[in-house]
């Protein structure tokens, strides 16, 4: 009986879950896309000291690049 309970359980847990995660998925208008490109939802706030770290980085590690996808790969930017 127990083992009944158990496989119940975990069939509600599981399509509680499924409920969660798809209950995140949203269509947003094309109008609603503005408040999405707004300066408060970029994750870096300040750009320039985020390349100046990069920068920092770059030369402590004696190592560039990997950080973004420019360049095709024929020795230019």
């Amino acid at each position: 009986m127990t083992k009944w309970r158990h496989k119940i359980l975990l069939v509600i847990l599981g399509l509680f879950l499924t409920l969660g995660v798809l209950s995140g998925c949203s269509v947003v208008k094309p109008y609603e896309r503005e408040y999405l490109a707004d300066k408060t939802m970029i994750f870096d706030p300040d750009p320039l000291e985020v390349s100046w770290h990069m920068h920092i980085r770059e030369v402590l590690e004696g190592g560039r690049g990997g950080f973004s996808g420019s360049g095709g790969g024929c020795g230019c930017r």
